[in-house]
């Protein structure tokens, strides 16, 4: 039957619909390599694969069917990967693990574009999951994800430093919304009814604090650009934080802050500022308190020898 254009027959509307979304479908499929440049870079980039490894941890507790399983973890790599175009943008970033960033190869327009494709990618795998509960998780957690990005962008560039206790509630919403989002979506298709919030957000407090003791300490980083980033980007991390608060009189931290700088010899300055005024020696103490606090959630679900070992792996790295 041939289909006029203003033809009313429903049966002519859903075919020519059909070729219509058919066509669509073979130009996206086209084009998606172009616009998928940025992420295709970051992902070729080696990484530790942490998250990976946690989900499988969790996995021994949850014992979700394993094609479920295997769709998520695609969906929190993508998810990872995406997030990680964004950083790099909004903290002015030069290098990630080692190379340089994605925007300063594809310009900032498209690296945008390709991190916002791939967190609606994310969100079509989700839907097609079939399951409610996962799509709730989803939205949930990227939305605290965004909430804690946003006010650690807020604090840098107001510079304002916040409280500890305002930067832990950041950092279980930013750092921890995608290990509650895995293990979200992995509880939404187990019948394990455990409650694994306090595990996941001491463990999002953990990294993250991690990460800011690497930042500033690691001496692996001292000949190179990453040396001291969050010092460039203007950044309260945990140590910055504890040295301003404790000192509120004394303006020299803040004062490098708001600098940007890339001075390798102000950079050394402000670590053994942090040093001798016992802020990396507070950082220290409270890793092995959030360890310990780690230890102690996972002995309460009844133990999770892979995951005590990941968390063992990455604490003994930085004593």
């Amino acid at each position: 039957m041939w289909c006029g254009p203003l033809d009313a027959d429903p049966f002519c509307q859903l075919a020519i619909a059909k070729v219509r979304t058919s066509e669509m479908a073979s130009t996206v499929q086209e084009n998606e390599p172009k616009l998928l440049e940025p992420y295709a870079y970051i992902s070729e980039l080696p990484g530790k694969n942490v998250r990976g490894k946690m989900v499988g941890a969790f996995q021994s507790w949850l014992r979700a069917p394993a094609e479920a399983v295997e769709s998520i973890q695609s969906i929190v790599d993508q998810l990872h990967n995406a997030s990680l175009l964004v950083d790099d943008i909004e903290d002015d970033s030069e290098m990630r693990r080692g190379q340089p960033v994605a925007h300063h190869i594809f310009g900032v327009p498209a690296t945008i574009n390709c991190a916002n494709y791939v967190y609606f990618l994310s969100l079509q795998r989700c839907q097609a999951l079939g399951n409610a509960r996962a799509m709730q998780v989803y939205t949930d957690e990227m939305l605290r994800l965004h909430q804690g990005q946003g006010l650690d962008i807020f604090w840098r560039d107001h510079l304002q430093c916040p409280t500890v206790d305002e930067y832990l509630e950041m950092v279980q919403n930013k750092t921890g919304g995608l290990f509650r989002l895995a293990v979200g979506l992995m509880q939404a298709f187990s019948d394990c009814a455990m409650d694994f919030t306090p595990l996941v957000n001491a463990l999002a407090v953990y990294f993250q604090i991690r990460d800011d003791y690497v930042n500033l300490l690691d001496e692996a980083y001292m000949e190179n650009k990453s040396f001291c980033e969050d010092l460039t980007e203007g950044k309260f991390s945990f140590p910055l934080i504890v040295a301003i608060r404790e000192n509120p009189q004394d303006t020299r931290l803040l004062s490098i802050l708001k600098q940007r700088t890339k001075s390798v010899k102000l950079k050394q300055y402000a670590v053994q500022y942090l040093r001798e005024t016992g802020a990396v020696e507070h950082t220290l103490a409270k890793l092995n308190a959030t360890v310990q606090e780690i230890r102690n959630e996972i002995a309460a679900l009844g133990g999770n020898p892979a995951l005590e070992q990941i968390v063992d792996g990455l604490h003994a790295a930085i004593k």
